[in-house]
């Protein structure tokens, strides 16, 4: 399937990564490296994928300062996402990529001009103890060539080896990195991004993914939104995705609010991009007069919004982890099959809500011709989530406190017994990720 992705990387990202690799081993570096004790340690991270990634790795950045308290933290991300790092108390410098979106180029050759014209405005002539580049999945977004470029003692990394795709697509890539990660069990990514941390010496105390807002962002989600009526509920509803196969049908999200609508007072806000508008002003119109669209705001706004929400409905997307970050309750709706490969890119087991107040919502299996994963370019293996089970999900979280929507991940065995499907309607009953313990319930 990823087939075709192989001549772009190979011209745009893998013999770039290789010639850089090669200008560092025969060229050697010009500045000198600082020598810094333990807790002096200048660590740079290289981020350079989604939303979503980038929140995935915030209990890297902690944990890696906790560990070493006088250590200073650069991190590399794309520059729209830079806002949701501008707060964090563990970072200390953000370099945004450049961005070439006007450029008529072809987006990958965009991306690595970005990648260069960052190493000669930023990166050139500094020196670093350690570069990271903690992406597991393949490497598409020129992180290790980032890490080759930069002047470091250490450079640590997971392996080509990890998976099969990855081995084929980025061979070579191993002599970039100093210290390498097995691909490990499979497991959530935020703990593949601490195992980072342990393979240098961290002891992990937290695992929590967090995003720190400010008075102003708060002050700016209460002007656009003001509070309902005593009683009311407010539901974030995300649309958007990164592709159309991950988007559940607007009718359907227009369904399961007017069936909300019978049991409790609700009032939907729709949160999207600026693309995502028009589809969100369709949403809205049908849902009537109390619905809202939030389109294209500033990120840490849209988080002081869905910190005020009593329950975040959307497909598998970065608002998802952003109102998971917020600690609102999160109820996503996942292309991918129960019965999928776990280690899939769209797996719930690595990608979802890392929260306990968070649950994923998937097909029991893929249809027609889908196999392990759902190979759509358009909404089909994720329509096999119906109506009636949003609906039902959605109401118990609804009804469900914060601590009792917490304790019923605690025990394995009593999660499973909570969400075991019954009778023949259940044969399509959605999977309920819980994050906190790994445990997938059995059908």
């Amino acid at each position: 399937m990823r087939r075709p992705l192989l001549p772009p990387l190979l011209f745009s990202v893998r013999l770039p990564t290789l010639l850089a690799c090669y200008w560092r081993k025969h060229r050697g570096w010009q500045a000198s490296l600082s020598v810094n004790t333990r807790d002096r340690r200048h660590f740079i991270v290289f981020r350079l994928d989604g939303l979503g990634d980038v929140l995935l790795t915030s209990p890297l950045f902690r944990e890696l300062k906790r560990a070493y308290p006088g250590s200073r933290m650069t991190v590399v991300v794309q520059k729209h996402l830079r806002s949701l790092l501008a707060t964090n108390p563990y970072v200390d410098d953000i370099l945004p990529v450049p961005d070439l979106s006007h450029m008529w180029l072809p987006a990958r050759c965009r991306n690595l001009l970005a990648a260069l014209l960052l190493y000669a405005r930023s990166l050139r002539g500094r020196s670093f103890d350690v570069a990271i580049n903690p992406r597991w999945d393949t490497d598409e977004h020129l992180a290790t060539l980032m890490c080759a470029l930069t002047n470091a003692r250490e450079y640590v990394g997971y392996s080509e080896n990890v998976a099969p795709v990855k081995q084929r697509l980025n061979r070579g890539f191993d002599r970039a990195y100093t210290l390498l990660l097995p691909a490990g069990p499979v497991q959530h990514e935020v703990l593949r991004s601490l195992a980072v941390a342990e393979a240098l010496g961290c002891r992990i105390e937290d695992r929590r993914v967090e995003v720190r807002l400010t008075q102003l962002d708060r002050q700016a989600a209460s002007r656009g939104h003001a509070s309902g009526a005593a009683g009311s509920k407010l539901v974030a509803l995300g649309i958007g995705a990164a592709s159309p196969s991950r988007c559940w049908p607007l009718e359907r999200y227009a369904a399961v609010v007017k069936q909300l609508e019978q049991q409790y007072d609700v009032r939907p806000v729709i949160v999207c991009s600026h693309g995502e508008r028009h589809q969100a002003q369709r949403l809205a119109d049908s849902l009537g007069a109390g619905a809202t669209v939030l389109g294209g705001a500033p990120l840490r706004e849209v988080c002081a919004l869905l910190e005020r929400c009593d329950l975040f409905l959307g497909n598998d997307s970065g608002p998802a982890h952003l109102s998971a970050a917020m600690n609102c309750k999160t109820l996503v709706i996942s292309r991918h099959p129960l019965n999928g490969d776990p280690n899939h890119p769209n797996s719930p087991v690595r990608f979802a809500p890392y929260s306990p107040h968070a649950r994923v919502l998937q097909p029991l299996e893929g249809m027609d011709k889908c196999g392990t994963c759902c190979v759509s370019h358009h909404p089909h293996c994720i329509t096999g989530v119906s109506v009636e089970e949003v609906v039902s999900r959605a109401s118990q979280m609804l009804a469900e406190v914060p601590g009792d929507l917490a304790d019923s991940l605690v025990s394995p065995a009593r999660f499973k017994s909570a969400f075991r499907p019954q009778g023949p309607a259940a044969l399509s009953q959605a999977a309920i990720v819980a994050n906190s313990t790994g445990v997938r319930p059995q059908p």
